[in-house]
């Protein structure tokens, strides 16, 4: 046996040869015998281990006379280069060794969305120093790339025969996808029995993003998403699809009908003018709303650079475009003087916006139930991570939010007996939405008029904040309703209908007002047979590593600093890895390695994929070298940059005099 292969150290320059410098016991010698090569290669590596290099088997030789045993015939112990530092000896690759250890805590953490080097550095604190990691951070990278490989070109597959098997368990999964004419996927549909329980209850209006999902095939991830009964995000399915077009878009559509039941009264997503004529020919009966985030940070870019003053155009334009109040006639007067004013009435961007005002702004939508939920496709953009591991948090966070919600008690801002009943109906995070209806009921508003008739009884009602508003109550049923249309956007009483109650000596919030979606957990439960929204934790026989990490996790921590019982801790830990070392699991390293990547999936890698994976897409801002950004980001990382002084047009903006704009008014 000799060492071969070090590029990685300095030469001696003297010429000398180095001798290493260790205890006899450890040094090998001519004559000695190893029962087998295994036994001897180990001991070589154990001795280059001490002395500071690295070794390789090159070749051997089986002395016939030895019966079967190993004989060192040669010992050349001068080295033509320095020995490796003990500082850096952690780095050496005989000590550099990927452990399954390792391996399940990178697989972990992939699955946290946590990448090669975040992990890398969190093992690093819990190990404590970089030389007790046992590896070095491109080592969890390769690990990492090895992984990707394993399902290259069969994640399709893959992801299909996940699918069918989740199926095949009989709870309520189902998929749908289709291939291309070379049999690759380019749409996948899913949803599960819990997410079609939820739609049936809060699938009064649906968020719908097309956000690609940034992976080698650059699939686009499109999950359809609404609110729970806490007013948090609530996945109903989701989507992925290669192509952003109207095919597409329709075939989503309709298996989403098929997996839900019915398509939601209203839906809300950015301005796709491809799902724009999908949602009008498969979704007829939906009203399709445009997400008012995505336009209106398009502003600022869309505004002529003769406008000096952009924020005061901004905030003036907010106003009128986010107004829950106004009807459409007053918002189209507003708009007209405000493009007048700033002499805007031929640009063609806010004309294009102001012939498709139907489509996102709120004085349209007054008359939609639940229009107000959001007005947005945030809450879809906030799943755009792997979405089971998404989906699993939101549904365990639901039962955080509902232990808190039926447990706690929030204070009261009024002596109100109204105030005390809508606490014990709504969950915690609407009754403050309700409460502060209650509270300003008395702080900010007055009544102003009352007019009894012969069928009804209106009030006049001033609002300090917002105006004036109309408060009806019907006298043959007792119904109220209030112009500002609170309760039919968002489901829940307005602080001019709490006013009109305490004139007609109202203490109790009245069934015909009370939602559901927005009651307790106890409330639903018992209203709707067979709720249960989130999933009830695991039965499951098999032991998971939880336990292991969990016990031994304790035992540090029950030690602390005693140095005793660390050392017999250790000790007994160490016997335990030698025992199932030994009688655990006989497969190879590559065989464990494999069964890792299989559980990681949850299905084996096939030797042919029966569909394949679909070929590189172009979506909306994606380029040849990589995703392009926006104009709207464009116009967000340019607002965090600082102002600077223009000496041309002596402004402060985020030019220079060779690109002022006013270099291509002179030209």
């Amino acid at each position: 046996m000799d060492d071969t292969g070090y590029l990685a150290y300095e030469e001696n320059e003297t010429g000398e040869l180095i001798i290493p410098e260790c205890e006899a016991k450890s040094k090998p010698f001519v004559g000695q015998i190893f029962p087998n090569l295994d036994v001897g290669c180990k001991f070589y590596d154990d001795y280059a281990e001490l002395c500071g290099f690295t070794s390789r088997k090159s070749t051997s030789t089986k002395d016939d006379d030895d019966f079967g045993t190993y004989n060192v015939r040669t010992f050349i112990e001068g080295h033509n280069h320095t020995m490796v530092p003990t500082v850096s000896r952690h780095l050496m690759p005989v000590n550099r060794n990927v452990t399954l250890a390792h391996e399940m805590w990178i697989t972990s953490a992939i699955k946290a969305n946590i990448g090669p080097i975040r992990s890398f550095r969190m093992y690093k604190e819990i190990m404590g120093e970089y030389e007790d990691i046992g590896c070095v951070s491109n080592d969890f990278k390769n690990f990492v790339r090895d992984l990707n490989v394993y399902a290259l070109d069969s994640n399709a597959h893959m992801i299909l025969q996940t699918f069918l098997n989740k199926k095949e368990l009989g709870n309520g999964f189902q998929y749908f996808y289709d291939v291309d004419d070379e049999n690759r996927l380019r749409r996948l549909i899913w949803t599960d029995e819990v997410s079609v329980k939820n739609y049936k209850l809060f699938g009064e209006a649906v968020s719908f993003d097309a956000t690609y999902n940034t992976n080698m095939y650059k699939m686009i991830f499109t999950p359809f998403m609404g609110r729970d009964n806490h007013g948090k995000c609530l996945s109903f399915g989701a989507a992925i699809i290669s192509r952003e077009d109207v095919n597409s878009y329709s075939w989503v559509l309709e298996k989403f009908v098929e997996c839900v039941g019915n398509a939601p009264p209203l839906l809300i997503t950015d301005q796709d003018p491809g799902l724009k004529k999908a949602v009008a020919a498969v979704w007829p009966q939906t009203r399709h709303r445009y997400c008012m985030w995505h336009i209106t940070m398009k502003v600022a870019e869309k505004m002529p650079q003769r406008l000096s003053d952009i924020t005061e155009f901004k905030t003036n334009f907010g106003n009128i475009v986010w107004s829950e109040f106004d009807e459409p006639a007053v918002f189209e007067e507003n708009w007209q003087n405000l493009m007048d004013e700033y002499d805007l009435s031929d640009n063609r961007w806010f004309s294009d916006m102001f012939d498709d005002r139907s489509h996102w702004i709120p004085a349209y939508f007054r008359d939609v139930s639940m229009s107000g939920l959001f007005r947005t496709t945030s809450l879809s953009e906030s799943e755009n991570s792997y979405f089971k591991r998404a989906l699993e948090a939101q549904r365990h966070n639901y039962h955080k939010t509902t232990f808190a919600d039926e447990t706690g008690i929030l204070p009261m801002k009024t002596r109100l007996k109204i105030e005390k009943h809508a606490a014990t109906i709504y969950t915690n995070n609407i009754f403050k939405e309700v409460q502060d209806e209650i509270d300003d009921s008395q702080t900010h508003c007055n009544m102003y008029k009352m007019e009894e008739q012969v069928d009804e009884s209106i009030y006049t009602v001033h609002d300090n904040v917002d105006g004036k508003f109309v408060v009806r109550h019907r006298l043959s049923d007792t119904y109220t309703s209030c112009s500002c249309n609170l309760f039919v956007g968002k489901g829940i009483l307005c602080k001019h209908i709490f006013l009109a109650f305490r004139t007609l000596q109202v203490e109790r919030i009245p069934d015909k007002y009370i939602s559901i979606r927005w009651s307790k957990f106890s409330i639903l439960s018992a209203m709707v047979p067979g709720f249960e929204l989130g999933s009830a934790p695991s039965q499951n026989s098999v032991i998971g590593n939880n336990k292991f990490f969990n016990i031994v996790g304790n035992c540090i921590g029950y030690v602390g600093d005693n140095q005793v019982l660390r050392e017999e801790l250790l000790a007994a830990l160490i016997e335990v890895e030698k025992r199932f070392a030994k009688e655990g699991s006989t497969e190879s390293k590559l065989e464990a390695k494999r069964r890792l990547f299989k559980d990681f999936y949850g299905t084996t890698a096939p030797e042919v994929p029966s569909v394949l994976p679909p070929l590189i897409s172009k979506t909306k801002g994606s380029g040849a070298g990589g995703r392009r950004k926006s104009n709207q980001e464009k116009a967000m990382d340019l607002a965090k940059k600082p102002l600077r002084n223009c000496k041309k047009c002596n402004t402060m903006g985020h030019h220079d005099s060779r690109n002022c704009p006013t270099n291509k008014l002179s030209n």
